[in-house]
């Protein structure tokens, strides 16, 4: 894990140093792949507050804290980091699980081909504005039928807005 510290207002003592490097590395063992950690240690009034930006393969995790105690805020904030660790973990384990078991209980493609239904149908002699009456009354997709104004085969559908189309053949 790459790890960059740096401090705002305070002294960034090697002691310090070495212990934010100990306590955040040891996040590594918790993560699955790469990681970088930019840690921000800042002191204001009587609050030293360690915050921390973790970024495991793209998933970002922030967590800041404050104490009296520089020491107790590297503490806290990872403490924080290690549940956020844990609960992004959980929430891609559930994700995945989810996944498979959409898989299995799939319905499974069968081999047959599909079937085919022939009908044979005569189209009436109607006008369009028949036609979507007819359409409307019987809660059909569609209506094919003899345009009576051309003497052309047409066919009226119902499209997802509400509106009307209207196909012609030549």
């Amino acid at each position: 894990m790459k790890i960059t510290i740096s401090a705002k207002n305070t002294e960034l003592t090697p002691s310090i140093k070495e212990y934010v490097e100990k306590k955040i590395g040891r996040l590594q063992r918790k993560i699955d792949g790469s990681a970088t950690a930019d840690v921000v240690l800042s002191v204001e009034k009587y609050r030293h507050i360690a915050d921390v930006k973790l970024n495991i393969e793209g998933e970002i995790i922030k967590a800041t804290e404050s104490s009296k105690d520089m020491y107790s805020s590297i503490d806290l904030v990872y403490e924080v980091l290690e549940k956020q660790i844990e609960k992004m973990k959980d929430k891609l384990y559930k994700s995945k699980r989810r996944a498979s078991q959409a898989e299995q209980y799939a319905p499974q493609e069968s081999e047959r081909e599909p079937v085919i239904v022939e009908e044979e149908f005569i189209p009436k002699p109607l006008t369009v504005e028949e036609a979507i009456i007819k359409l409307n009354e019987e809660d059909k997709h569609f209506v094919v039928f003899n345009n009576s104004e051309n003497g052309k085969v047409c066919v009226v559908y119902k499209k997802k807005n509400g509106d009307y189309g209207y196909i012609v053949t030549r």
